[in-house]
């Protein structure tokens, strides 16, 4: 038998070691310590990711503008020619112009479609009210936002499938598989760049906007009368005579057939008379001696 002492010490060196052992587990890293903390890393780090990514609030919004704008002043071609040179200076372009000069029957105005970067379309307003008098404004907007953030998302679809495609086709085991593979891979390639295009035009109406600017004149010239001269004369008298030998040959045109037609019952009539007198006429036969 053990003496009791032993048991004692014996007991008590192995509550210390005990405690020990669990002192250096809780501070060494355990094998299923880094197990247990990856969920709450990956937690944190996701946590972290939607606080960093902007919210739907934050996100910017793409508008399209587009509008008309009608201005009057006193030269309308020479307004033109200046909102085309600020338009330009701008950054923007003019899509198209077209000029008309003033006669005495039409006031001179001129047309241009110019595009001008989104942020620029109020100092174009501007700009225009001191050329000259502003008389209409017509100005819409369209938030697009929602369809950017689409074709985004189906172009970013389309670029991963396509690159499951190529990869196919390097994996590919047979003609079969290779052939069906780049089949689906044209495809897909020319959605995308379908999509692609769709996007470019888009952000390309955000960046610039369309305005149609409609310049007129103040009025029409005055009429102007004009001195006669011999020439002048001679012209008028000639025009005159053609116009009246003209009328005369479309009255005779019309009056041809039914002169025709009354000549030929004159004949007609004449012949029945001719025979009539010869019936009634006494033949020399019967005629009483004297």
């Amino acid at each position: 038998m053990t003496p009791p002492r032993a048991g004692r010490a014996g007991a008590v060196a192995l509550v210390i070691a005990l405690l020990i052992a669990g002192c250096s587990g809780g501070e060494g890293d355990a094998p299923g310590a880094g197990v247990d903390r990856a969920p709450q890393h990956a937690a944190a780090a996701d946590e972290a990711a939607a606080e960093d990514a902007p919210s739907a609030d934050e996100t910017e919004r793409l508008v399209i503008q587009t509008g008309s704008v009608s201005v009057t002043a006193d030269d309308a071609p020479a307004v033109a020619s200046e909102i085309a040179r600020w338009v330009v200076a701008q950054g923007g372009r003019v899509d198209s112009r077209s000029e008309t000069a003033a006669t005495a029957d039409e006031t001179a105005w001129a047309s241009l479609v110019v595009r001008v970067p989104a942020q620029r379309v109020t100092p174009l307003t501007d700009r225009l009210a001191e050329l000259g008098t502003v008389t209409g404004i017509d100005l819409t907007s369209q938030d697009v936002t929602g369809t950017a953030q689409d074709l985004d998302a189906r172009i970013h679809a389309l670029e991963i499938s396509v690159e499951r495609m190529e990869s196919l086709m390097r994996d590919a085991g047979s003609t079969k598989d290779l052939l069906t593979a780049e089949s689906a891979l044209s495809d897909r390639q020319a959605e995308l760049e379908s999509l692609q295009s769709q996007r470019d035009r888009l952000a390309d109406q955000v960046a610039l906007s369309t305005l149609e600017i409609s310049v007129a004149g103040p009025g029409a010239l005055p009429a102007t009368a004009e001195r006669g001269t011999f020439a002048t004369g001679l012209a008028t008298g000639w025009d005159a005579l053609v116009s009246t030998v003209a009328w005369l040959l479309v009255a005779l045109g019309v009056l041809l057939p039914w002169l025709v037609l009354l000549a030929a019952g004159t004949l007609v009539v004449v012949g029945l008379r001719r025979r009539t007198r010869r019936r009634a006429a006494p033949s020399p036969a019967q005629t009483p001696a004297a």
